[in-house]
């Protein structure tokens, strides 16, 4: 029997990421879909081809035809949600951030463990080939000793309202929580724990007016964060994000790089080609090499990872994880606990802006 899957949250995440990750997987079929929106919903009958829709999670949680659920709703809603489809013994992918801190995401986790159901966030640049083959060099010694991360992410989005993702209370952050969080997730699969921080944020649009010129209340999170980080393994990193990047659209997928010097050499990923990486030894320069057929997408993902954009269909990896995780039944990666990390770190800016000062992290689960 495949594994049946509802997806909570029925936007442009779900029908970019999610939804096709489900139907190449003949392991996966999808068997629910929930939104507030019931205009949305009927939409979704049509494009997805399912035939049952609620705009009640908890009737998601309760039902016994659903395996597991994928949560891409707003920010403030990840935490009951997940508690309540936990409860109810489904398995949980999540988008970032967890929750609204580290004790919502940390509570997640918990619960998850503690009822014995695999748990996943949805840190989507882990399974991209050319961080996947990053990692793999790093771990094998590639470049020596690790000294040194930097992560750029910027972004030419418009300066209009981004609805529920521009307030405290329902996005907890801007750029930092929606962007930058992804950043710092990889940065520690690479090169292991953070132990401290320091950071800084901005807010450089006032958001005031929708798409259609209609006034609104203003933003309240940032567009603009930056951290530095020292590692427990002795290296350093520089984080840079923001969404109003003038001149770095690229087709939407705007600009990224993020460099791990050692060593032995260095080695780049970016999204804009993510089945290369660049890799210079001592003494060389940085080259363009093609990433290995091995790492081009999970072992047996059922997808061809030479058809469609490569900046595009490495994340339909993600539900084939979990997918993998149930079936095999070992834990899914990255897990709660890796969101939670991130959201730890993600806090830890917020406070190092307010308070103008290096913040310790504490990491434990």
């Amino acid at each position: 029997m495949p594994v049946r899957y509802a997806i909570i949250g029925a936007g442009a995440v779900s029908d970019y990421h999610h939804v096709p990750g489900i139907r190449i997987d003949k392991r996966s079929e999808l068997v629910a879909v929930c939104d507030p929106n019931v205009e949305l919903l009927e939409k979704r009958i049509k494009d997805w081809g399912v035939s049952k829709i609620t705009t009640s999670y908890e009737e998601i949680a309760a039902d016994p035809d659903v395996d597991a659920v994928v949560i891409a709703t707003p920010n403030d809603t990840h935490r009951p949600i997940a508690l309540a489809c936990i409860a109810g013994g489904k398995h949980v992918m999540c988008e970032k951030p967890l929750g609204l801190n580290f004790e919502e995401s940390k509570e997640m986790y918990r619960a998850a463990e503690k009822m014995k159901v695999r748990h996943m966030t949805a840190f989507t640049y882990r399974f991209a080939p050319s961080m996947r083959y990053l990692r793999h060099l790093l771990k094998n010694g590639e470049l020596g000793e690790l000294r040194h991360f930097r992560s750029q992410r910027f972004l030419d989005w418009p300066e209009t309202s981004w609805g529920w993702r521009q307030y405290k209370k329902t996005a907890g952050g801007g750029d930092l929580f929606d962007m930058t969080i992804h950043r710092i997730d990889f940065a520690m699969d690479l090169m292991g724990p953070l132990t401290t921080i320091c950071g800084a944020v901005a807010t450089f649009c006032p958001r005031d007016r929708t798409v259609d010129g209609k006034p609104c209340p203003p933003s309240e999170v940032d567009d603009w964060s930056a951290l530095i980080g020292r590692f427990q393994n002795g290296a350093v990193g520089v984080w840079e994000g923001s969404t109003v990047m003038k001149g770095y659209h690229n087709d939407g997928f705007g600009h990224e790089w993020a460099e791990v010097n050692g060593t032995l050499g260095s080695a780049v990923y970016r999204l804009q080609d993510p089945n290369h990486i660049l890799l210079g030894k001592q003494g060389k320069s940085l080259e363009k090499v093609a990433v290995p057929e091995e790492f081009l997408k999970l072992p047996g993902s059922p997808r061809n990872p030479h058809e469609g954009v490569p900046s595009t269909v490495f994340r339909y990896d993600l539900v084939y994880e979990l997918t993998s995780a149930i079936v095999d039944g070992r834990p899914a990666v990255p897990g709660f606990d890796d969101g939670a990390r991130a959201q730890a770190v993600a806090d830890a800016v917020l406070a190092s802006n307010d308070e103008r000062t290096w913040k310790d992290l504490d990491l434990r689960m």
